[in-house]
């Protein structure tokens, strides 16, 4: 099994939550749901909630599997899990993004998104869109 990654799809008010990876993170510049790996014992939901914790400062409840998507890295193979997710609060501090946007599931592929996290936006716009 390769690298598991936790990625949350927040869906709010109509627009679907996405960041920017800051200059110096790898895929500077890209777009993506925020999330991150899976440690030794966690459960795709707790990883989410402390993911999001830690990259946007924020407090966050977890909820169904919406798709999950496996990637090739020339690193190695990654499962993206992607959830459904609410956030206790709107205030987001950004510690490994510099830009944060909501937007319509539309509006999603106009951005440059991660190519990991390309088809989970298609899943979206079928679910949400």
């Amino acid at each position: 099994m390769g690298n598991q990654v936790a990625a949350a799809v927040v869906y709010r008010d109509g627009n679907i939550l996405i960041t920017r990876r800051a200059p110096g993170e790898k895929l500077a510049g890209m777009w993506e749901f925020p999330g991150g790996k899976l440690e030794s014992g966690e459960t795709p939901q707790s990883c989410i909630v402390r993911e999001l914790r830690e990259e946007l400062g924020v407090e966050s409840d977890a909820g169904e599997i919406l798709t999950t998507s496996m990637f090739t890295y020339p690193g190695g193979t990654i499962e993206l899990i992607a959830m459904t997710v609410s956030l206790r609060s709107d205030v987001l501090t950004l510690h490994v993004h510099d830009r944060a946007e909501w937007v319509t599931p539309q509006d999603l592929l106009s951005y440059e998104l991660a190519p990991a996290d390309i088809p989970i936006a298609e899943e979206i716009i079928r679910k949400y869109g």
